[in-house]
């Protein structure tokens, strides 16, 4: 059990790495591919990889799918039918790192209705932290000019993803209030089974899937397949566990590295940050450490027992 916790916040962190990159990915397939065929393939790939791994391993039980289907329905709509599509259709009109900074205010999200809903305890440390994020996403928003913030111009790709970060933060909150005996396994499998069952009709009514499909190169599939494996199979279980081993609010705040990751792939492929994203990137990271406690524990005084 010691050790269970720091193995959940390291899944956290490689969870919200896969996210980052997501944004990446996804404006690369987005140029060569229909959003909500991107999202058949997508969910469909992990979906089947999730089942045969772990259905073959007797890990999903058919009476947790039967007592939750209902929860499951509503929380594979929000999370990953709108939360997906919402990307995809944001990325056609938003730069990846705009995205991901988008996404970050999600911690903002989850504070309140966690606040409402589970009755959350906030102390300083906590709020400190979640300050400290909204800064460092302010700060390469806006590139220093408030003005910016002021005149509150947002582009329709960028309100496209803050309505799906709504849609995120209300699959997170709910599945912790509304599924019961539960694993983080099933949670993931059975919620990502409705969310690609109810994009399928969607994809036939306004696209060409097959057709897409067809057309779409080998690199659009392998960046599509990441994307499924990493930032959907991988990434959602490593979530879930940590909604179930730290709370909610503890794991929304590290959405605010996603922002990071993003900016140092874009700086890998060529396009390095400005002195605010960096300036922007540090607030974040002071804020994840803050509100998970990290400093928090580190500055207090240790106890004469434990003095050498």
């Amino acid at each position: 059990m010691k050790t269970s916790l720091p193995l959940a916040y390291l899944g956290v962190i490689v969870a919200t790495f896969f996210w980052g990159t997501n944004f990446n990915a996804g404006a690369y397939i987005i140029a060569h591919q229909p959003p909500i065929t991107a999202s058949i393939e997508r969910f469909s790939l992990a979906t089947l990889a999730l089942f045969v791994f772990f259905g073959l391993r007797g890990q999903l039980r058919l009476c947790t799918l039967r007592n939750n289907w209902q929860a499951y329905l509503g929380l594979g709509v929000l999370g990953f039918t709108i939360f997906n599509l919402c990307t995809f259709f944001g990325l056609q009109s938003t730069t990846p790192v705009n995205g991901a900074l988008i996404l970050a205010i999600t911690p903002l999200w989850t504070l309140v209705f966690s606040v409402f809903w589970e009755h959350e305890k906030l102390n300083a440390s906590r709020v400190t932290g979640l300050l400290a994020g909204f800064i460092g996403v302010v700060l390469v928003i806006t590139q220093g000019r408030i003005q910016t913030l002021l005149r509150l111009e947002i582009s329709p790709g960028d309100g496209i993803i803050l309505l799906g970060s709504l849609a995120w933060v209300l699959n997170m909150v709910g599945t912790r209030r509304l599924v019961h005996n539960a694993t983080a396994i099933e949670n993931t499998s059975y919620s990502m089974l409705f969310g690609t069952l109810v994009l399928l009709p969607l994809g036939f009514i306004f696209e060409h899937p097959l057709q897409n499909l067809a057309a779409a190169s080998l690199n659009v599939h392998a960046a599509v397949v990441y994307l499924a494996l990493c930032g959907s199979l991988l990434a959602y279980l490593l979530w879930f566990n940590g909604l179930e081993k730290i709370g909610s609010v503890r794991t929304a705040i590290f959405f605010n590295l996603a922002p990071v990751f993003t900016m140092l792939v874009a700086t890998l492929t060529g396009t390095a940050p400005n002195v605010w994203q960096l300036a922007g990137a540090a607030w974040v990271i002071l804020g994840v450490l803050l509100a998970s406690g990290v400093l928090t524990r580190r500055t207090q005084p240790r106890s004469a027992g434990e003095q050498s």
